[in-house]
């Protein structure tokens, strides 16, 4: 008795081993956790930076101006990628990207993450590599210019899609606000992108370039 309760145990741990290796599901999140663990950019030399709202309070000799955004910074919050209150002596660090040779863009961190465009809303997103959806827009990132100073408006680097700056319209994304949190969420241009079936109240929304400031750039 005992051996035949040993047996139908051991039979069935088998069977559920042998559903649990054929289930398609279980095959795809091994094989993109192997893509994720062994990605490595295709750029040799890649180019580091965080990303800040080209937004000051006043031009040199031209008096105040609008500075809705000034000192804001871009984060990464739960997949989202917001624009917040930023002061570099008293917050903590920002992300790190880099836009690799095939114009898709990444997040520098110790589990690799790729920013992509939402193909249903324009709005920017993040994720672990090997996990975007289908059919969203992972390519037609482009950095151009060094700005080893983080210098602001204007920068002489700039973050665009979906080509380089001066190419796509204004180089600008839309900053629409994060419920009333304060902070703001990024999409593309709408000039560049038409929602999907979505509405995004763009009048609420705040066209702003985003500069990319070098990090180390002297390491």
């Amino acid at each position: 008795m005992r051996f035949f309760v040993l047996f139908c145990y051991l039979l069935s741990a088998v069977i559920a081993s042998s559903i649990q290796v054929r289930d398609p599901r279980v095959a795809l999140a091994r094989k993109d956790d192997t893509d994720s663990k062994s990605w490595t950019p295709k750029t040799k030399d890649p180019r580091i930076f965080d990303l800040q709202v080209d937004d000051l309070c006043s031009y040199p000799g031209n008096g105040p101006k609008p500075c809705k955004l000034a000192n804001y910074a871009i984060r990464l919050l739960k997949g989202e990628v917001i624009a917040t209150p930023y002061s570099q002596a008293y917050d903590g660090a920002l992300p790190l990207f880099f836009v690799d040779d095939d114009s898709q863009m990444y997040v520098v961190s110790k589990e690799p993450l790729q920013v992509y465009v939402d193909e249903v809303s324009g709005a920017l997103l993040y994720t672990d590599v090997g996990w975007i959806p289908p059919n969203a827009i992972s390519v037609g990132f482009f950095h151009t210019g060094t700005n080893p100073l983080g210098v602001l408006h204007p920068s002489s680097s700039y973050l665009t899609w979906p080509s380089t700056f001066g190419t796509s319209v204004a180089g600008t994304w839309n900053l629409c606000p994060f419920g009333s949190t304060g902070q703001y969420k990024v999409y593309v241009d709408f000039n560049n992108f038409t929602p999907q079936g979505v509405s995004v109240d763009t009048s609420l929304c705040e066209a702003e370039m985003l500069a990319a400031i070098d990090a180390n750039p002297w390491a």
